[in-house]
């Protein structure tokens, strides 16, 4: 059943909350800065309280905080993605029609627990406790689910998931080699304004885009053969369509232009000095939220491509890259693909 007919056969009820929930989306982050403009709502106080509690803990004050947090705002993106596939009411919402895909969690779980094993083996960054229960969780779960039969079932999701786990702990391992050569840059735990914070962080996502999309033109045009962006474009036999994990399935130099995209992003300062240590965590949360949206399929009320359509091209277009292996070369925006790259 195509799309269409899925939406077509959505109960209008629900067709009518969707439309609510996408203007409330839509318009919701201009309704609070404009009450936090007008002095109805004081945004600066909540963004010092929150300053306040990340940079009295340690973790947050590590010099590996940052990666940490990119790598498990990855990890939470995909695996909340990966959930959404199995639950059949959100059918109506997905670009290539399934009722329901239950290995993407399958895959996720397994690929938790071999983190969580490896974080308790090393006791970083988070002690033996913590690492301790989830990983006890995780393999209940995986019990109960009967993850490793089903993974054994399907030819190349053995080695997806292993693949998956490897990169997410060789890109910690290599900004730990990283910082053993470049000490990395200091930013600030001062005091700061909302609108400065606002500020830093969509700065920092739009030159993320506009960065990258050149190198990403040039993966297709210029470099195809040095670069090994072809393993971004592989769909697996047993998925047979783009998934939310496919996100961080890259070839070694492809993942490190965009990591390196990304460290030259975060040491650039809006406002003349360095950038913000919370604005430095905030943007990997959005950046990485923005990537596994745009690789997950799903054509829903939350999706960027349909809150603000025109500039950003979302799922929409980056599943259409996918699919065709080239056009759309834009990750977040559409001006370059529009006007630049067209």
């Amino acid at each position: 059943m195509c799309r269409a007919e899925a939406c077509a056969s959505a109960p209008k009820a629900g067709r009518a909350l969707d439309a609510v929930c996408l203007q409330v989306l839509r318009w919701g982050p201009a309704a609070v800065l404009g009450a936090h403009a007008a002095g109805v709502a004081d945004l600066d106080a909540l963004v010092m309280a929150v300053r306040a509690t990340l940079s009295g803990a340690a973790f947050f004050r590590s010099p590996m905080a940052e990666a940490y947090v990119a790598a498990f705002s990855f990890l939470g993106w995909i695996v909340l993605f990966s959930l959404a596939d199995a639950l059949p009411g959100l059918a109506r919402f997905r670009m290539v029609a399934f009722a329901s895909d239950s290995k993407p969690a399958h895959i996720v779980l397994v690929h938790g627990l071999l983190i969580w094993a490896t974080f308790l083996a090393i006791g970083e960054p988070f002690g033996r406790a913590i690492p301790s229960a989830i990983l006890a969780a995780h393999v209940l779960c995986a019990y109960f689910a009967g993850s490793l039969a089903v993974i054994r079932q399907h030819d190349g999701m053995g080695w997806y998931t292993l693949r998956a786990y490897l990169q997410f702990m060789g890109y910690l391992a290599g900004i730990a080699v990283f910082h053993l050569f470049k000490t990395p840059s200091i930013a600030p735990w001062g005091d700061i304004s909302a609108w400065r914070l606002f500020g830093e962080v969509a700065f920092g996502i739009v030159a993320y885009d506009f960065l990258f999309s050149f190198l990403h033109y040039s993966m297709h045009h210029r470099c195809a053969k040095v670069v090994d962006h072809h393993q971004h474009h592989e769909i697996t036999n047993f998925s047979r369509r783009l998934l939310a994990a496919d996100t961080v399935n890259h070839g070694l130099l492809d993942f490190a232009l965009q990591v390196g995209v990304n460290i030259v992003v975060q040491n650039i300062g809006l406002f003349g000095g360095p950038k913000h240590k919370l604005a430095r965590f905030i943007h990997n949360i959005v950046v990485t939220g923005l990537l596994v949206e745009s690789h997950a399929g799903y054509d829903g009320f939350w999706s960027t491509h349909r809150l603000y359509p025109g500039i950003f091209g979302g799922a929409l277009r980056h599943v259409q890259h996918h699919t065709k292996g080239k056009g759309y070369y834009q990750q977040f925006f559409c001006y370059l693909d529009d006007f630049v790259f067209a």
